[in-house]
């Protein structure tokens, strides 16, 4: 798989999860939900090895993510570099 659908399957497990827990996915805006795999595809395609700003952008990312009410759990179990 190429980075852009490693991030697409990021993207729709995400998703899915916020479907079968919240039973709908608009209350997070999906171009976050899109920034944030892209940015953890390239994480974990570089094996952790990221500048620290990169760092910075993930984490900023990950608290927008977060605060929305029921993303704590949905986050943690999407949260997770693809399988090879």
């Amino acid at each position: 798989m190429n980075m852009q659908e490693i991030a697409d399957t990021c993207e729709k497990k995400f998703l899915e999860k916020i479907e079968e827990k919240m039973g709908d996915s608009s209350i997070v805006p999906l171009p976050l939900i899109k920034r944030y795999c892209r940015m953890l595809t390239i994480y974990c395609e570089s094996e952790g090895k990221v500048t620290e700003s990169f760092i910075k952008s993930m984490e900023k990312c990950i608290s927008e993510i977060k605060s929305i009410e029921g993303m704590d759990e949905i986050f943690d179990e999407c949260n997770q570099c693809p399988e090879e």
